[in-house]
Order: C-alpha cells, then structure tokens, then sequence
C-alpha cells in the first residue's frame, strides 16, 4: 500500500470522521475534560492530571504516526461539535491486522454512533487497505464498549485475565475480531 491513508470519512446522519489536526488541541482538550468522569473508568490515560500537553501530544504523535502509517487517529464530528475519537489503534501490513479503539461523549452513547463509525472503518480496512483481521478489545466490566463488536458479528476469541491496569485496578479484557472472510451483519 503506497497511497496515504485515507483522512475523511461519512458515517451520516451529520456524522462525521477526519484526521487531527494540529488546531485541534483545544476542542479535544475540552472534550476530554467535559467527559472525564465518563472516561476515567475505561481509559487508562485519563487521569485527573489530563492536561492540554497531554492533548497536544495526542494530536501531535497522531499525525506523525499516520504519515508513517502506523496508526490512524480519527475526530469524530456532529456537525462542528468533537463527540469522540475513533480509529485504527495500530497497522501490522505484513499480518494484514489491525485494531480499532473508540470513545464517543457520554451524551452521545446509545444512539449508534460508534456501530456505525466501526461499520465505516471495517469496510475501509478491508476493502481499501487490504486487510485481513480487524480487533476490538475492551475491559469485560465495558459493557457497552463490549455491546459494539458483539452487534457487528464479530467473534469473542478470549479473554486476557488482568491484562490491564485501568483507575480501580486490573481488568481482564476481552478480544474480538472479524476476518475479512466472515460475514457481514450489514
């Protein structure tokens, strides 16, 4: 694959995705801080001494990497309001594997953003990138985090017993995946 990545994409209903940019810091900044609680449970990296350096390098370590194609960090917009971040955690062209992780604002769970942007994103790995497996993992106690591949057909293949420490200690985190061969809920 010799093309960059692809930047842009649609999810509908006024959702849409696109790469960071460097005059990004201060909405993802005040995103993450506007759903700290929400995140503090599931997201290793929030803590209560988030700071805009912190988004800063986020954002910054995310362009970099996307331009040496080893990962793909996404903003995901309603309209012209940040309500979550998506994208592809990590890139392994040889493997043809990769992994998609996800946070959406906690006003915006249930309404099926995430499924759909996940839809957007798998189509894309395969279809685009050529890819062969795609992951999710998520903490057994994350629920709805849990709910997302579950709906896409995904395959729950384990679970790995403590395998990360998140605010109250060690979680055991399940893993899903989905073969480009396997069929589509969609």
């Amino acid at each position: 694959m010799d093309a960059g990545l692809k930047t842009e994409f649609i999810v509908g209903d006024g959702i849409e995705l696109r790469a960071w940019r460097e005059d990004d810091v201060q909405i993802a900044f005040d995103a993450v801080k506007r759903n700290s609680a929400h995140l503090e449970t599931f997201m290793r990296w929030m803590t209560p001494d988030y700071s805009m350096e912190a988004a800063r390098t986020f954002i910054i370590e995310g362009i970099t990497n996307r331009l040496q194609k080893k990962d793909l960090r996404l903003a995901m917009f309603r309209g012209s309001e940040l309500i979550g971040t998506i994208g592809f955690v990590y890139f392994d062209f040889d493997a043809k594997k990769t992994e998609i992780g996800y946070w959406v604002d906690e006003k915006e769970e249930g309404k099926g953003i995430v499924t759909r942007a996940c839809r957007v994103l798998i189509d894309y790995a395969f279809n685009e990138l050529e890819m062969n497996r795609v992951e999710i993992r998520c903490s057994t106690k994350n629920l709805r985090s849990a709910a997302v591949p579950e709906r896409l057909g995904f395959t729950k293949e384990a679970v790995l017993r403590q395998s990360e420490r998140l605010k109250d200690g060690l979680h055991d985190f399940s893993v899903y995946s989905l073969l480009a061969e396997d069929p589509r809920l969609w």
